[in-house]
């Protein structure tokens, strides 16, 4: 057996892991990169049309997989391995968002959670195409060669967040995707270090996003809801909310500090689009957008399948600001031109877009609308990654024969608590 990490070695995004037995291998995840790992090819700098795909993989952005792309790669390119399926852990860009280049033809695996956000992306226009071939993996173990793929779920912040447990002819491969433990599930991400110990694992591939973030504390969802209401507490105003569209739980967190100081919850369509995806599948969901409470702004009408009294004019939103908690995302912060927020009011960065470490032009943009319209703003946030200490617990706890981490710039951090790390070099594919 052989694995070979292809995405998301020394950097934070962009996971691709290949594993291969017997000339058949299977993928899992297919992110992008963040702008800040970008080396040869970014929004100005693209790849030759006429050449298809084969820059990025020359280049080694993208890899060399035969029967894996829309347009196939020429035998001497590509490597002798057959691609029986793609599994991804969870639909965040970095793990999903390079989807559209696959060929139609191969399998894609992915939670009803996954595919719920993976549909709004292409509805927001923020993947390009809707793909095919798409099997919702939830409860199912899949045979594919001399692998057997289990989904396990875990706790993240988004929606059908798994780990993967794959029995190979070496033993069991774990992949932890990316996991958190101070969310509203971390009953999940527990169970799933207890049970994954039990099972005493040949290799866990482990993320590490949050390795060598030293300083960075880890609040809970009811410790950043007081936050928030302490921030309502001093700005009598408009209190507005950014929180990354899909983050279901950060919404409720907002949703509950409205509820509990009286005010309207009031959403951006784009909130509500996502609360009726995940709604099929998650309770809290439908609840948040049905309670009394919530209303929906949406200035320039509405396709979405709400009732019409849940609608909330500028007229209204406008004349009833002290009473109100707005989530209003960046793509639509011109939207403060007509809500002309009070004195008084307050706008919270809870995990939305721009992110301040890796798109520092958009967050210049983003200080300038606050700027000019005299908005404080107060950042309330926990990263939805385990902190360094959880996630080296895990490691130390799991004690896997092999150890390999990935998405993390830090990797040989992990030696501090296991004997075992070997560091895979990327695009190299290793013998285990």
């Amino acid at each position: 057996m052989r694995i070979g990490f292809f995405g998301g070695v020394r950097e934070i995004g962009g996971n691709i892991i290949l594993m291969e037995s017997n000339g058949v291998g299977i993928v899992f995840d297919f992110g992008r990169r963040f702008p800040t790992s970008q080396v040869f090819f970014n929004d100005t700098i693209k790849g030759r049309p006429e050449k298809g795909f084969e820059d990025y993989v020359e280049l080694g952005e993208l890899p060399p997989f035969r029967g894996f792309y829309k347009n196939e790669l020429s035998e001497e390119k590509s490597l002798p391995i057959e691609i029986g399926g793609l599994f991804f852990s969870h639909a965040h860009l970095d793990h999903i968002g390079q989807i559209c280049y696959l060929s139609d033809s191969l399998k894609k695996y992915m939670t009803k959670g996954s595919f719920a956000t993976l549909s709004y992306f292409v509805e927001k226009g923020i993947v390009e195409c809707m793909p095919s071939n798409i099997e919702i993996v939830d409860g199912k173990t899949v045979q594919i060669g001399d692998f057997k793929i289990t989904p396990y779920f875990i706790d993240h912040d988004v929606p059908g967040a798994v780990a993967y447990f794959v029995e190979t002819p070496k033993g069991l491969v774990i992949y932890t995707g990316d996991i958190y433990f101070k969310g509203v599930k971390s009953e999940l991400s527990n169970k799933f270090v207890e049970y994954a110990k039990s099972l005493r694992p040949y290799i866990l591939i482990t993320e590490g996003t949050r390795i060598g973030w030293n300083g960075i504390v880890s609040n809970t969802e009811p410790e950043l809801k007081e936050q928030i209401k302490e921030v309502a507490s001093v700005f009598k105003g408009l209190i507005i909310g950014n929180v990354y569209e899909i983050h279901l739980t950060r919404i409720q967190t907002f949703f509950n500090a409205a509820s509990e100081l009286g005010k309207k919850f009031i959403i951006h369509e784009d909130y509500a689009s996502t609360l009726l995806k995940y709604g099929e599948f998650e309770t809290i969901a439908s609840e948040i957008l049905n309670a009394p409470n919530t209303f929906v702004y949406a200035p320039f009408g509405s396709k979405l399948n709400i009732p019409k009294e849940k609608f909330v004019t500028k007229d209204e939103l406008v004349s009833n600001q002290v009473n109100e908690i707005l989530l209003l995302n960046f793509s639509h912060i011109p939207e403060l031109i007509d809500i002309k927020p009070i004195e008084g009011s307050a706008y919270i960065m809870s995990g939305g877009e721009p992110l301040s470490s890796v798109d520092p032009l958009n967050t210049k943009i983003l200080e300038n609308w606050l700027s000019k319209f005299n908005l404080p703003l107060f950042r309330i946030h926990s990263p939805g990654h385990a902190s360094e200490t959880e996630i080296l617990w895990m490691a130390k706890e799991i004690n896997p024969e092999i150890l390999l981490p990935i998405h993390t710039q830090i990797p040989e951090r992990f030696k501090v608590v296991h004997a075992n790390v070997q560091v895979l070099e990327k695009g190299i594919l290793t013998e285990f």
